[in-house]
């Protein structure tokens, strides 16, 4: 009868350890799952506060694009008919300034399209949160961005050379510089092409 009571309490103490040991084990995951969840939770607020500053560069950039591009085609229409005029080429010579008659807005571009939260995100470890698709379509659109308004500075430096209006290459350089500007405004085109993408994505 004694090793009854003695094999029962044997029992009952193994039976107080596992428990005790289920339960030290099972708060040990529950706490390592909860926390781990909340940190995920952490990470995709955070990743959304990043394409929120993206989307807001985005719109403004958008609306750059919106300035310019009809802008850049009024100047090719307008440098097309002005290197046909031999009046204007002879003005143009004699003054480097009389280009400006093409600059409804005096400039070539003023405000180029930023890039500044898509260079922080890129960079930052939680861009893994944000959806494949979304950023492929970012990196083509900040790509081409780069790609369409770099030669920008190349433009003016090529206005301000002495070479432009001399003489003997004024009308050819007044020509090539009427196709440069005509492939940035075709590289504008393909920008726009991928906002609409962008655009279309966001609304699915």
């Amino acid at each position: 009868m004694s090793k009854n009571i003695e094999w029962n309490n044997v029992k009952d103490a193994a039976m107080k350890y596992f428990g005790q040991v289920f339960l030290i084990v099972f708060s040990v995951v529950l706490g390592l799952y909860l926390s781990e969840n909340i940190e995920d939770k952490k990470n995709e607020r955070d990743a959304q506060k990043l394409l929120a500053k993206i989307n807001l560069e985005l719109n403004s950039n958008k609306k750059l694009l919106d300035y310019w591009v009809p802008y850049h085609k009024e100047i090719i229409i307008k440098l097309d008919s002005l290197s046909s005029d031999k009046d204007f080429i002879n003005n143009f010579i004699n003054d480097k300034s009389s280009i400006f008659i093409a600059f409804s807005r005096g400039t070539i571009m003023s405000d180029i399209p930023a890039s500044d939260a898509w260079d922080i995100a890129k960079s930052h470890p939680l861009i893994v949160n944000i959806d494949y698709d979304k950023l492929l379509i970012l990196s083509k659109i900040y790509n081409q961005q780069k790609f369409t308004y770099g030669s920008i500075s190349v433009i003016f430096d090529f206005m301000i050379s002495p070479e432009f209006n001399s003489s003997d290459q004024a009308k050819q350089n007044l020509q090539l510089f009427r196709d440069k500007l005509n492939e940035v405004h075709g590289r504008e085109l393909q920008l726009l092409n991928y906002y609409k993408q962008m655009e279309k994505f966001q609304n699915d």
